[in-house]
This record gives structure tokens, sequence and C-alpha cells, in this order.
């Protein structure tokens, strides 16, 4: 019995260490060459910066989706750069090559930390903001500071976590869980092209994705227990304080979106109502990397505008 009990302790241990490895990203690692990193209490977030070509029109804080990071804007920033755009691209906590966060940091709202970061940069009334997916949480900070404009691709309206939840989803085990599920699950090429492809749904460019983009991030440094904090601190879209951003709003969505339901794309046309909107038809919900080109000329219409 004694044995039984000492193995279980050690086990425990284990799952307790695992929860918590590497809380803060490797600043001394860069995965990209331009890779910089914001120091902020118990944070370091990942961004890279794309200077403008020739004369500079605007800088764009860009904040990704869920399970992703700073290259899903790979190809929209490169097309923005060579129309005037500075283009930052931010990993938001717990992505790509960000802290992760656990119970014993001082969690700091991701709306501080991006606001924080765009300052160190330039004034936050110099910024262009743009969102994809969970990278929505731009509406909250649209909403906090003032910004020049504000740009919507398939956003997603998040809500809080139950708090009933706290005990199960933050739970030694569960992290272990999905720090496994995110470390080796992910190792299956075909299955991460095939995810891509419902993410798109475009076959062609699924099927020749470099997923390495994807798994490397997913796969660094703790990603399942970061998932698992998140998702009991993320703060839920303020969509009922959005008529008070001042600044102009593109708001673009997919026809062929298989991720966001009718109602959620209700809920951000209805908080937006005098938005420019546009819709990519026969896109996915991940049109911003292989449609692109559509989306830019978009943009840099209603930038112009």
């Amino acid at each position: 019995m004694k044995k039984i009990i000492s193995i279980l302790c050690v086990i425990a241990i284990a799952l307790t260490s695992l929860s918590v490895f590497a809380s803060a990203a490797d600043v001394g690692y860069k995965p990209y060459e331009n890779s910089q990193y914001f120091e902020y209490g118990d944070y370091d977030i990942h961004y890279r910066v794309i200077p403008a070509k020739g004369e500079q029109k605007g800088r764009i804080m860009m904040l990704h989706g869920f399970l992703c990071s700073t290259y899903a804007w790979r190809n929209m920033a490169d097309i923005l750069s060579a129309e005037g755009y500075e283009c930052v691209l931010a990993d938001l906590p717990n992505f790509g090559f960000s802290t992760r966060e656990t119970e014993d940091m001082t969690v700091v709202d991701r709306e501080i930390l991006i606001a924080e970061l765009m300052k160190s940069i330039a004034p936050m009334d110099e910024w262009i903001i743009a969102g994809h997916s969970m990278g929505g949480v731009a509406v909250n900070i649209a909403i906090r500071n003032d910004v020049e404009s504000l740009l919507l691709y398939c956003p997603a309206p998040q809500s809080e976590f139950p708090a009933a939840m706290e005990g199960l989803i933050t739970s030694s085990p569960m992290k272990f869980i999905m720090n496994a599920f995110f470390k080796y699950g992910t190792k299956a090429d075909f299955v991460v092209k095939l995810i891509i492809y419902f993410a798109t749904m475009d076959w062609n460019f699924a099927m020749n994705y470099d997923v390495a983009g994807v798994t490397d991030a997913v796969q660094y440094d703790g990603f399942g227990a970061g998932m698992c904090e998140m998702m009991y601190n993320v703060k839920a879209t303020d969509l009922e304080n959005a008529s008070k951003i001042a600044c102009p709003v593109l708001l673009c969505q997919a026809s062929n979106d298989i991720i966001l339901n009718s109602a959620m794309k209700e809920q951000m046309n209805s908080a937006f109502p005098d938005a420019t909107t546009h819709t990519v038809e026969g896109g996915g919900h991940q049109c911003i990397e292989n449609r692109a080109e559509e989306l830019c000329e978009v943009t840099v219409d209603f930038l112009q505008k």
C-alpha cells in the first residue's frame, strides 16, 4: 500500500511540474529572424515588425485567431507592407511563442498587454488594429483606446468561461493531457493539413501548406497547459459597448465559414451596423491566409477612403 501511495505521489508531482513547465517564453529564442519580445510583468509577448515599403501610410497591429500565431498573417502582411503599411504581428498570451499563463503568475488581460505593446512602439491614435477570429479581442482594445481604424476578419464573439468549470479545466491532470495532445497529436502532417482544409475550404492550399508554421508553435513550451489557463482568464467580447468605438470599422465575413455559425456572425454584424462590410465568397474561416490578395485589396481601399 505504501508503495502505491509513493507512486501516486510521484505521478502527482510530475503532473504539477508539467503543468507549470516554462511559463515564460524563452526571450533568447527567435523563431523568425525579426522576432522580438515585449516584457510586461510576468509576460514576454512575441512579436514581429514587417516594415512598410516606400512612404509609410499607416501602422497596423495584427492579432491572430485561436490555435494560430503571427504565421497566419504572413501573406496579408507582405501585401500590406508593399502597399505602405507597417505591420506588427503579435502572438497573444499562450499562443505562438508568447508566455504561457500559469496559476502562479500575476495575470494581465491580453487587451492591456497588446495595448501596452502598441504604446511602446507608437501613440495609440496612430494605430490601425486588425483582428482575425479570436483576434476579435481587437474590439475590446478599440473600445478602451482611440485607434485610427478597426479591421475585423471573421471575428468570433467570445464569452467568459463558466467559473464552476475552473477546477476541472485548470487541474494538473487536464493540463498534462492537453500538453501531451498538442505536443504529440499534431505530429501527423496529414491531420494538420486536413484541419487547414476545413479552415480554408481550399484543398490545394491545404495540401501544399507548410504545417511547421502551425506545429512549431503548438508544440512549443507547454502550449496545452496555457490553453487551459487562457480559457479561464479570457474576457468576453464587449459587444454592448461596441457603439463607443468612434473609428471606421471594416467587417469581413466568409460565406463558407464552418467555424462561425450564423448566430455568431449576426452578433458581430449587429454590433457594427455602420461598418463597411465584405463577404469572401467561397472562403473559409481562415481566409486571411489563402484569400489574402482579395482581403488586402478590400482593406487598402477601405483605409484609403
